[in-house]
């Protein structure tokens, strides 16, 4: 972009989040909780290949990346978070696959691909703001908790069991930990440099270099030949002045 001749850089955002805050903390502790609770819950299930892979290994590898991305590199590259977000948002996908509710099934994969997309382009800083990702993962939390948990809670027929409680409580840690990580991220200050134009320098040509020395060598030997004859004309009037004196002595020795 240019403005008023001056040609400015594209201002360019970046996000990062500060170890020590208490939303990373959170965020490290509930990951981490999140771990424990998918082992007990899925204890004694990894017989299944496919379920061992996708629902017990992708989900524990996702927040264990995401907790050494952010503690480590969250300061300098946040950007390397999205791949654990990735992994922890296909672990989901294929979770919801499993639904009995069609529809379900369908928003759930919308919301993880929302998450996908919108989170890649937070921390890349083509999105200039972070609430986006708050609420994306604050209100599914709110439903979870609120609709969702206390519903299954009250149905009496059908009694939640204990690992299907412990899996539930390692999905809400997961997705308030995102919230965390969401609402600690903070912006940083927004470069805006100016670059002037670059100003040519004058070229010569070769003939006018030519030209000027060969006019300073003319005038140099100029000098030169003035100062040579000066020199050589100086002996020649003390002959003269010599001649004139012995000839005005012997005019006054004739005359007497």
């Amino acid at each position: 972009m240019t403005l008023g001749g001056v040609e400015m850089k594209a201002e360019k955002t970046r996000f990062y989040v500060e170890r020590g805050s208490f939303g990373i903390q959170a965020m490290t502790i509930l990951m981490a909780l999140s771990v424990i609770f998918r082992i007990i819950g899925c204890w004694g299930l990894w017989n299944d290949r496919n379920y061992a892979l996708f629902q017990i290994a992708l989900p524990i590898l996702s927040a264990i990346l995401l907790i050494l991305c952010i503690q480590i590199l969250g300061k300098y590259a946040l950007w390397l978070s999205f791949i654990p977000v990735l992994f922890g948002a296909i672990f989901f996908i294929i979770k919801s696959l499993g639904f009995d509710n069609r529809l379900h099934t369908i928003l759930c994969i919308l919301l993880y691909m929302a998450v996908i997309v919108l989170y890649f382009c937070t921390v890349f800083g083509i999105l200039r703001t972070k609430w986006i990702l708050v609420l994306l993962f604050g209100l599914p939390f709110l439903y979870h908790v609120f609709i969702e948990d206390l519903n299954a809670l009250r149905d009496t027929a059908n009694p939640v069991s204990f690992a299907a409680g412990m899996q539930e409580m390692g999905v809400l840690c997961i997705i308030l930990g995102l919230f965390f990580l969401s609402l600690s991220m903070k912006k940083s200050e927004i470069e805006q440099s100016a670059v002037l134009p670059k100003m040519r320098t004058p070229k010569v040509l070769p003939n006018q270099k030519q030209k000027t020395e060969e006019s300073e060598n003319q005038e140099q030997n100029a000098q030169a030949e003035e100062k040579a004859s000066e020199i050589e004309t100086e002996p020649g009037q003390e002959s003269s002045l010599g001649e004139n004196t012995e000839e005005n002595q012997r005019s006054s020795n004739e005359s007497k």
